[in-house]
């Protein structure tokens, strides 16, 4: 799958609204964040929102699983 369409996914699925941004996602965590999300929410969590923050590489998942809420960072090093 090409950075594209990773990109593509990155912005439907997770809602990364900005292109460049779910582009810059895409590349630098491929398919680990798609497959994070979906095994989060195989796990009983919602995906309550998604940030991507360029200036330090971060992919952020805001969760929740009943009444409890969680942050995920992946972080490229």
């Amino acid at each position: 799958m090409d950075v594209f369409e990773l990109a593509r996914r990155y912005h439907d699925e997770l809602g990364i609204k900005e292109p460049s941004m779910a582009t810059m996602a895409a590349e630098f965590f491929g398919e680990l964040g798609l497959k994070m999300a979906d095994f989060l929410k195989d796990e009983g969590y919602a995906i309550l929102g998604t940030k991507f923050v360029d200036y330090d590489k971060s992919l952020v998942l805001d969760i929740s699983k009943g009444e409890k809420r969680f942050e995920i960072t992946l972080r490229k090093s």
